[in-house]
């Protein structure tokens, strides 16, 4: 870039939708693609008096930038990227320039853990799980996580060990789990759909039965 193309350019406005970040440094355009990586409709706009005409530069081919109400147009894609943009400056002002560009991605894989997390945390609060405990006994309290449910299944831990699998009749909405000696257990809870695919698996789910003579009252989790 010469004196002149850059002096030209210092009039240079620029913005992308979606892109909060600065698009036109002064030297190369800069897109950022947003976390969410299922925009698509990003579009690049640049405003100066002093151009005549924008290209998007891939290979060979130059493709024109839309002209709109004084700003030229052009829309993104992070999934076919352009190798740079040509301007051409009014009046040959000063010689064509071809701008470099650069991408930065959205962390694809944080996205959808993120996604995945969203999901399980909403079936997690539709099965509103809830347990109260007894003097030897738990009560454990459910409903169905998603439309798809058919059934539960529940298994109990004590000191990491598995104790028993119990399951749930499928119109039944809780489980009560007697003969416990006092100390503290954990339960998984899991619903399938029909097709008997795993809809729902809770992390270990922790309840103390305490010892009737300490005079504690009933743990509700």
């Amino acid at each position: 870039m010469n004196k002149y193309q850059k002096s030209l350019l210092t009039e240079t406005s620029c913005s992308m939708r979606h892109c909060e970040e600065r698009v036109w440094t002064g030297e190369i355009f800069f897109f950022k693609q947003n976390e969410d990586i299922t925009l698509k409709d990003y579009v690049l706009y640049i405003s100066n008096p002093s151009i005549e005409a924008v290209f998007a530069i891939d290979g060979d081919a130059q493709t024109p930038f839309e002209e709109k109400e004084g700003r030229f147009c052009f829309l993104v894609d992070f999934d076919h990227k352009i190798e740079g943009i040509k301007i051409v400056f009014k009046n040959g002002l000063a010689d064509d320039l071809i701008v470099p560009v650069e991408y930065v991605e959205a962390d694809k894989e944080a996205y959808y853990a993120q996604k995945e997390k969203e999901r399980k945390d909403a079936l997690l609060a539709a099965a509103s799980i809830k347990c109260s405990t007894g003097a030897d006994l738990v009560n454990i309290y459910f409903q169905p996580c998603c439309k798809e449910y058919d059934r539960t299944e529940i298994i109990l831990y004590r000191d990491n060990q598995m104790l028993a699998k119990y399951k749930v009749d499928e119109d039944s909405f809780f489980k009560s789990i007697g003969g416990l000696a006092y100390g503290t257990y954990s339960f998984i809870l899991k619903q399938f759909d029909k097709a008997g695919e795993t809809v729902l698996e809770t992390a270990p789910m922790l309840f103390t039965i305490h010892s009737s003579r300490h005079g504690k009252p009933l743990v509700v989790i």
